[in-house]
């Protein structure tokens, strides 16, 4: 999720891993909640990881996967709404948004890792697999139990929280080592 270095704050990256890492560790700390508090909680999380990968994306100079990241983004945006708006639905439907958002999400990262060279490429396939593993999970199982499928999602989230602040992290030090030092006046 970590595409262009020059025009996203990295604080964005790293503010939006831990909001995603504490929805998953919400999660998983209360996996019996409701259909209606997992719910929110999704698609809250869901299109906040969306805004992010299409804000990245569209200030991105990186054509090579462009169009697709902006898709996956929208795709998110729309399944999150989706889970926000109708959480009296079957949990069927909730695990099907989730299972195909973190698949395609997975797949899209794993483009953006294999376009891109340099030392965050293992952090992109990383969380590429993450998300690819337990999208699967999630749609080869989907009758799983609530509990099941929120510790599989908090799971998820967590992993994608712990990326994303990490390449924040290390977009920080990456541009407080090429900032021009201060000269005294």
């Amino acid at each position: 999720m970590i595409a262009n270095r020059e025009s996203t704050p990295w604080w964005c990256y790293a503010l939006t891993g831990v909001l995603s890492a504490a929805a998953g560790i919400a999660v998983l700390v209360w996996p019996d909640i409701t259909l209606l508090a997992l719910a929110i909680i999704t698609g809250i999380n869901i299109l906040l990881l969306s805004a992010l990968l299409i804000g990245e994306t569209l200030g991105s100079k990186d054509d090579a996967s462009k169009t697709l990241r902006v898709v996956v983004g929208v795709a998110g945006v729309i399944a999150g709404v989706i889970v926000i708006r109708h959480p009296e639905g079957t949990l069927l439907a909730i695990v099907l948004a989730v299972g195909v958002w973190l698949i395609l999400s997975g797949l899209a990262e794993l483009m953006g890792a294999i376009a891109m060279g340099g030392e965050r490429r293992m952090l992109r396939f990383l969380g590429a697999a993450g998300d690819i593993v337990i999208g699967i999970l999630i749609l080869a199982l989907p009758k799983l139990s609530l509990t099941t499928v929120a510790v599989l999602i908090g799971i998820g989230f967590i992993i994608r929280g712990l990326v994303l602040l990490a390449g924040g992290w290390r977009l920080r030090g990456e541009r407080a080592g090429s900032e021009p030092a201060a000269t005294p006046a």
